[in-house]
């Protein structure tokens, strides 16, 4: 199974692509098919094509169709990644079964 995660931000190129290589990256060493879409945090709401979105500011938005929605600011500042990295292994391994 490929795991579709949707990388969203306010429309900065540069905070986006950061926290997408260190995903794919994360990916990459736990050898998870992955497929990394980037988005808006404006479109959270309704996206559908995605197993996990990650967001890379703050945000109270919340997926309609039940999507889990994280904060990935961690893998940009480096603050709290290890634990971000856990958590986001963890529910990478819970839509994937």
């Amino acid at each position: 199974m490929t795991v579709k995660i949707v990388v969203a931000c306010g429309g900065g190129i540069f905070t986006t692509t950061v926290v997408t290589d260190k995903i794919k990256d994360i990916l990459r060493k736990e050898r998870i098919k992955h497929q990394v879409t980037p988005a808006k945090i404006t479109e959270i709401r309704n996206i559908q094509y995605a197993d996990i979105i990650v967001v890379t500011g703050k945000t109270q938005e919340e997926n309609k169709h039940g999507i889990p929605v994280m904060i990935g600011m961690p893998l940009f500042t480096g603050v709290g990644e290890e634990e971000f990295t856990k958590v986001f292994l963890q529910k990478v391994r819970e839509v994937s079964r």
